[in-house]
């Protein structure tokens, strides 16, 4: 197993009994998994909500549950996900998919067979992708393209995979239910 990359910071602020600001957490990210089955990919869980709009008097901590995949059907989640170099040809498929069923607690995950990615899947989310470090290459059934660092990405519910065997990076992911109704 590669060692895990060192979590961001995760400072959370709100309010106490009074109404006045205050730090509710400042820390390594403690909520970090690896993607499995031998994949160099590491969720950072920041922050998921259950419904909006949000009860912001509730200080309790959304990114401290179980890992999901797909954020809640009628919520979102924040993550910071972070990448080494990846050789798609040592991933146990088997267990990249036992985790992957592991991790598709909303249901709003799904994968598909191909043999162009490992990991071609798709949610039933609108997602913003930013990428924050290095590039990635984003990989559809029948295409390909490459994102770097600034690259912003708007995905709606399409099948696709993320290709890292060019070398480490990280990217920002906003992920919002959504309806795939097809």
């Amino acid at each position: 197993m590669v060692s895990s990359p060192k979590p961001p910071r995760r400072i959370v602020i709100g309010n106490n009994e009074n109404g006045k600001s205050v730090v509710l957490s400042d820390m390594e990210n403690p909520y970090q998994y690896n993607r499995g089955g031998g994949s160099t990919i590491y969720f950072n869980e920041i922050w998921t909500f259950d419904d909006c709009p949000i009860d912001l008097s509730n200080s309790k901590d959304g990114a401290n549950r179980p890992l999901s995949h797909s954020p809640p059907l009628n919520g979102a989640h924040f993550r910071v996900i972070e990448s080494r170099k990846e050789d798609n040809k040592k991933i146990d498929q088997q267990a990249a998919d036992k985790f992957f069923e592991s991790m598709n607690r909303t249901g709003l995950s799904e994968k598909m067979k191909s043999d162009k990615h490992w990991n071609m899947h798709r949610t039933s989310t609108v997602d913003y992708g930013v990428v924050t470090k290095g590039s990635r290459v984003h990989i559809l059934p029948e295409d390909e393209l490459t994102m770097r660092e600034g690259d912003v990405i708007v995905q709606l519910g399409h099948f696709h995979s993320w290709d890292n065997s060019h070398g480490t990076n990280e990217m920002l992911f906003v992920m919002i239910g959504g309806d795939n109704d097809e």
